[in-house]
């Protein structure tokens, strides 16, 4: 058999023939602004001026009137979820496929997370939703995943009568847009995260976007530690908060990535679409689809395989693709489920009994328990996906390769 035919796993030639593409992402003012912040001689956010910089080019970006900076993603949806009104015993509906800093918040506050399915978008539906809606819902936490698009205009409709609110997860979808709106833009508060594993970083950070006054003195009180610093200072530290705030430094760094966010975002979209295309016609191998009236800027993505086609397990087309020098993973990891804090269920092991469960377990007697069984679609996802990540520093031909690999790999192993 011709060596380029032969799988790489068997000793032959890798069908990624070239290294990624790489370059450096913090090419910009990154440098400039952080000398600028230094010579404020503060780099305390309520003395400076680049946090309040980066506030405003968030509403800008956003469309939403108000924006609160923060120390990092997690905390962004955690002062949404406060901004959504949540408090002990109350249940937020979330999917399952996630990072845990999507439903840390909800169980800060005594909250509970409360597991619903997912299509094969990846994404949350109306439906999947409204199955999970009972008398102490008060609010659905919208993840847009990989740069997807939830329907999220879908889920506000179907929650908005019922008096739930809606939190908006843009951790992973900076540049995504639904009919035309920046995601974010359409629940009770966007919230978005500039770690450094997001389409721009500030090292660690995150921002909420808001479109009501009144909550956004709550949130930036609570990120603030109730200082009630840019308000009448009347309520300084009649509540409770917590210190999430966002120093000048990220705020510099987060400037200066606004600044080239659209070019970031415009590439992913580029290079997500042109593997779509390539994969298309591969057999027995399906990238996931957008919802309809999308615009996706791909963080990473997933390709489905039809595993009754291929004579070996979808682990081991995974170890194949990787030794021709395909950069992916396992989707199978993608999952809250199956981790020990909702299997265990145990939050603060230095407590004992219900106290080391709660909010699991509440105090009027409620358990809640968690199992596969109750998100059937996402855990076939989990069974079939394989992760494809790349990012904005990648070529055409990065992509090419990487299609050609699935395309040598799975013809090697069809049935």
């Amino acid at each position: 058999m011709d060596n380029l035919n032969e799988l790489a796993i068997n000793g032959g030639s890798k069908a990624k023939t070239v290294p990624f593409g790489s370059g450096n992402r913090f090419a910009g003012n990154e440098l400039k602004y952080l000398q600028e912040a230094l010579a404020q001689n503060t780099l305390f956010y309520g003395n400076g001026r680049f946090v309040r910089q980066a506030c405003d080019m968030m509403k800008a970006y956003t469309g939403r009137p108000y924006a609160v900076a923060c120390s990092s993603g997690s905390a962004a949806i955690h002062l949404g979820l406060i901004a959504a009104g949540i408090g002990p015993g109350d249940e937020v509906i979330v999917t399952p496929n996630t990072d845990s800093g999507s439903i840390l918040g909800i169980i800060e506050e005594g909250a509970v997370p409360i597991f619903c399915d997912v299509d094969w978008t990846l994404q949350p539906t109306a439906a999947s939703v409204a199955a999970r809606i009972t008398d102490r819902t008060r609010a659905v936490e919208v993840i847009h995943l990989a740069g997807n698009p939830a329907p999220v205009d879908e889920i506000v409709e179907l929650c908005r009568p019922k008096g739930i609110a809606v939190v908006e997860d843009c951790a992973q979808s900076w540049g995504t847009k639904l009919h035309g709106r920046q995601v974010g833009s359409f629940g009770t508060a966007g919230c978005f995260s500039t770690n450094d594993f997001k389409h721009i970083s500030t090292g660690d950070g995150g921002f909420v976007v808001l479109s009501d006054e009144a909550l956004c003195r709550r949130v930036h009180n609570y990120a603030d530690k109730h200082y009630d610093r840019f308000f009448g200072r009347e309520q300084a530290q009649a509540h409770h908060g917590i210190n999430y705030r966002m120093s000048e430094l990220q705020g510099a760094v987060a400037c200066a990535q606004l600044e080239v966010v659209d070019a970031i975002t415009s590439r992913q979209h580029v290079l997500g679409e042109l593997l779509r295309m390539l994969v298309e016609n591969i057999p027995g191998a399906q990238m996931v689809k957008p919802v309809p009236d999308a615009y996706c800027t791909y963080w990473w993505t997933v390709i489905y395989i039809e595993p009754d086609r291929f004579s070996v397990s979808r682990d081991e087309i995974v170890k194949a693709l990787v030794a021709e020098g395909f950069s992916g993973t396992n989707y199978g990891k993608y999952d809250l489920i199956g981790k020990p804090l909702f299997q265990k269920r145990i939050v603060r092991p230095w407590l004992t009994g219900d106290k080391a469960m709660y909010p699991f377990v509440q105090p009027d007697g409620r358990s809640y328990t968690y199992s596969h069984a109750q998100t059937p679609v996402h855990k076939q996802t989990l069974e079939r996906g394989i992760m494809v990540t790349f990012n904005s520093f990648h070529t055409e031909q990065d992509m090419e390769e990487v299609a050609d690999a699935f395309r040598k790999v799975l013809s090697a192993y069809a049935v």
